[in-house]
């Protein structure tokens, strides 16, 4: 059974969707701009929404990033952001200090686990068939100009 159903595409989306939205998320939770909660997750959503832009995926601007290494990267980032409330004692402050970075860690960690690692790859279709058809155009042309030539 094939664990990976997410594909590429879906991803990309999510990505640039919720990254933006987690970076603004603490201050709509009004949480201290010094709290560590607060800085872990504008500093990893911030820096996940950069890396989103140029992972080998559907909607990315430029595809340098590998898809495995992105999906390593929201892991780690995603354990980040449900471990360092924990760890920093801002449980003890109320819910909404640790609970939706809880949540949301462990949806990113869900979501790396479930993705596909490559996106799908092209048909021979579309440019590649253009292509042979110019090839044979420009084959028919040569001869009937060599044809021509022949009988002038």
């Amino acid at each position: 059974m094939q664990m990976r159903f997410i594909p590429t595409s879906v991803h990309g989306a999510i990505d640039h969707v919720v990254g933006p939205a987690l970076v603004l998320a603490p201050t709509l939770l009004r949480l201290g701009r010094t709290s560590p909660e607060g800085i872990t997750a504008r500093a990893g959503c911030g820096v996940e929404a950069v890396y989103s832009n140029f992972t080998d995926y559907e909607p990315s601007l430029k595809n340098v990033v590998p898809m495995k290494v992105h999906l390593a990267l929201d892991a780690v980032g995603g354990a980040t952001l449900a471990l360092v409330p924990q760890l920093t004692g801002a449980r003890k402050r109320g819910k909404k200090h640790w609970v939706p970075h809880l949540a949301i860690g462990a949806m990113e960690i869900g979501i790396a686990a479930l993705t596909k690692t490559e996106r799908p790859r092209r048909k021979a279709g579309g440019s590649a068939t253009i292509a042979k058809l110019v090839a044979g155009a420009k084959g028919v042309r040569q001869t009937a100009e060599h044809a021509v030539r022949s009988i002038v």
